[in-house]
């Protein structure tokens, strides 16, 4: 017996003495920290975007040297079709909601960066209007006074619309903890009536659920403590929940499943427990390992956003892991037989062990025809990635009908909102007026016949904005919208521009400031990509004292990662389903999107086969034929990975009914690709590879050799 098996079966058995001490520890622990995870929701960042670029550095020079240069924070928009400003009750309603706002600016107010009320701007027909909260301070400063606004009831003939970055900001973190409710609301029972159909009692099904709610519970927990001393993005919020969830309620399955099997092999109860540990416990850390490091790669990024969902992933797998070897372990021994009580009536006698070995002598004779079927349809559904383009998601991740959504599409067409932010860039070492002026000949050339203001074309009561000695400040118009590729192009002839000696300049504004996450996104992927690969790779190879196991583990993953970026790119990118799914087609797909299913989809895919191969590898050492192990262990884990995947998949899958966009690409991309990954390409190629490689499976180790070292 292996040592790792062994050590896990001596911790398996001291659980199984302790089970009633491992039950009040992880009672206290999952309500003692309840309170602390159900606050978590409230204290996260909606911000995580930024980092230390150079649209951030002219950003900071643009506050500290220009504080009275203000962009709205907030846009308050009034829209009426029988009304307009001469109405008593729209000019009522307008005065009230300025007075609000004015208190708004007082409470968000520092004495460096004044906020100020402008407006009313109106439509030529004077039926609609907006009132603007200014400030020098970024979007997410605003974040309780856009949540506050958006509390704000005054009774008139308008409909009242609040838009503006921080009303954006405010409603991310909104529907992020309504996609949670729901996703919570949903998947549970979901997951619930699964296990109850997979095991066929009331007590075995719900281990798992009770588990996974645990684990949720305390990984929660742990977020919200990190980000009391640390920012942590928003988005970190469903993909924990969600993947603690599915998770928790993977391992307990495959825990369960191998205490049931012991048990029908004549085990006492902990006897049973031990065994289960020391190999469906062990199966489980090996497989967190594998999701841990997709995550934990994650937290290598420069981005915020990557590092905090990286961060939400790891935590939650620990748990998971810690669970598997001690909570439901306890549980076991304290159910013991009694674990299959409550049978459901039509569950009994119900066997699928004759499907999975006709699947698998299927598999087992013909391969080739296997390899090949599977493998065209993961190449049909993985072609549209070719046509995948990243950018960046706004507002376009919100629900159409969004109140800052409408708020903006009204001020773009009724009330002239610029549509494209100018590029700012702010020029640093001008000694003078007139040096401003003549730079500004210099950014008119570099800008290629787009719209140039600067300290040249301003009156003198707006110079202030533009030119202080030593500083000079030129707004460009870009030629398209901020993701559009015409634009990075444009961007990347202005960066590489000369400047007159001295002079130092920095390329600031929304349009650079999105060129910049993307250029830092794509530093940060070779890293991420690069450790997930050989981590993965040497963790297996560790673990199976395998080289072609684990690189074909490797090779069979990049296949259900390239057809879930297929899935993306088909739905999120081109459009098909939004109306079904209720979201707006931006035309690219948003940057961060593939980069956390790859790094997330790869440690769940690898799930199924750290259960598939660690049930190979123990009938192969036990003197199967490598044809024969592979039969068996199909045979034994078949109805488990698909089970597995199916509650996974369902658990998923309710974050495709969010509200932003964002999550929705999660939920969706998870569930096909999982369902794929554990349907398709483990249980059919997979098993059909290591049928066609053989005893070349466990080079460079033969069975003799690897028993004598064990």
């Amino acid at each position: 017996m292996e040592p790792p098996r062994r050590l896990a079966m001596a911790w398996g058995a001291f659980v199984a003495r302790h089970r009633w001490w491992v039950l009040a520890v992880w009672l206290l622990l999952v309500l003692g920290l309840a309170a602390f995870a159900a606050s978590t929701a409230r204290i996260l960042s909606p911000a995580g975007f930024e980092t230390d670029t150079q649209a951030a550095r002219a950003a900071d020079v643009l506050k500290s040297e220009f504080p009275e240069r203000r962009a709205p924070a907030l846009a308050v928009v009034f829209q009426s079709d029988s009304a307009a400003l001469e109405d008593a009750g729209y000019r009522s309603q307008l005065a009230a909601w300025r007075l609000d706002l004015e208190r708004l600016a007082r409470q968000t107010s520092a004495p460096q960066s004044p906020t100020v009320v402008v407006g009313p701007i109106l439509s030529q027909d004077r039926r609609t209007a907006a009132l603007l909260l200014e400030s020098n301070e970024q979007p997410a400063y605003f974040l309780a006074a856009a949540r506050e606004a958006s509390g704000i009831r005054h009774e008139g003939p308008a409909r009242v619309f609040i838009g503006g970055f921080a009303a954006v900001y405010n409603n991310f973190v909104m529907h992020s903890e309504q996609d949670l409710g729901q996703s919570e609301r949903l998947s549970a029972p979901l997951a619930l009536i699964l296990l109850l159909l997979v095991f066929g009692g009331v007590v075995a099904g719900a281990l798992p659920v009770l588990t996974g709610l645990g684990t949720v519970t305390v990984a929660l927990a742990l977020l919200g403590f990190v980000a009391r001393i640390h920012t942590v993005s928003v988005f970190s919020l469903n993909v924990t929940s969600v993947v603690g969830l599915g998770l928790g309620i993977d391992y307990s399955l495959l825990v369960v499943n191998r205490f049931r099997e012991e048990l029908r092999a004549g085990a006492d109860p902990e006897t049973a427990v031990a065994r289960t540990v020391g190999t469906a416990g062990v199966a489980t850390v090996v497989s967190g390992g594998t999701v841990a490091i997709g995550f934990g790669a994650l937290m290598l990024s420069h981005l915020n956003v990557l590092w905090s969902i990286g961060l939400g992933g790891s935590l939650v797998v620990v748990v998971s892991v810690l669970a598997s070897l001690t909570l439901i372990p306890a549980l076991l021994a304290v159910f013991g037989a009694r674990v299959d009580s409550l049978a459901l009536p039509f569950t009994r006698n119900r066997s699928l062990a004759g499907f999975w070995r006709g699947l698998a002598g299927s598999v087992m004779r013909r391969p080739l025809v296997f390899i090949v079927i599977t493998l065209g349809v993961i190449l049909l559904l993985a072609s549209p990635a070719r046509a995948l383009r990243p950018g960046v998601l706004g507002s376009e991740s919100l629900p159409p009908d969004d109140g800052a959504v409408q708020a903006q599409a009204l001020g773009e067409s009724r009330l002239s909102f610029a549509r494209q932010q100018p590029a700012i860039l702010v020029a640093r070492g001008v000694r003078d007026l007139n040096q401003a002026r003549e730079l500004e000949a210099d950014v008119r050339s570099a800008a290629g016949g787009q719209p140039v203001t600067g300290p040249g074309d301003v009156p003198p009561q707006l110079l202030g904005l533009y030119f202080k000695p030593g500083y000079a400040v030129y707004e460009v118009s870009s030629p398209g919208e901020v993701n559009d590729p015409s634009t990075h192009l444009w961007l990347d002839r202005l960066r590489a521009a000369s400047w007159p000696p001295g002079v130092t300049m920095l390329i600031g504004g929304e349009p650079a400031a999105y060129q910049d996450f993307l250029n830092v996104l794509a530093g940060d992927v070779p890293l991420v990509i690069g450790a997930v690969l050989l981590l993965t790779f040497l963790l297996l190879a560790i673990a199976f004292r395998s080289v072609a196991l684990p690189l074909k583990a490797v090779l069979m993953n990049l296949l259900s990662v390239a057809a879930a970026l297929g899935v993306l790119t088909w739905v999120f990118q081109e459009g098909h389903l939004a109306a079904q799914l209720r979201f707006q087609t931006a035309g690219f797909t948003d940057a961060t999107v593939p980069v956390i299913i790859f790094a997330g989809l790869f440690g769940l895919s690898m799930d199924y086969e750290v259960f598939l191969l660690s049930r190979i590898r123990e009938e192969w050492l036990n003197g199967r034929s490598n044809a024969e192990a592979v039969a068996a262990g199909m045979e034994r884990t078949g109805q488990v990975i698909t089970s597995a995947a199916l509650i996974l998949v369902a658990v998923t899958s309710t974050l495709a009914l969010s509200q932003l966009s964002l999550n929705k690409g999660f939920g969706l991309t998870f569930a096909v690709a999982i369902l794929l990954d554990a349907t398709l390409i483990r249980l059919l190629l997979v098993p059909a590879m290591m049928r066609i490689l053989g005893d070349v499976n466990w080079w460079p180790m033969r069975r003799q050799a690897l028993r004598r070292a064990t």
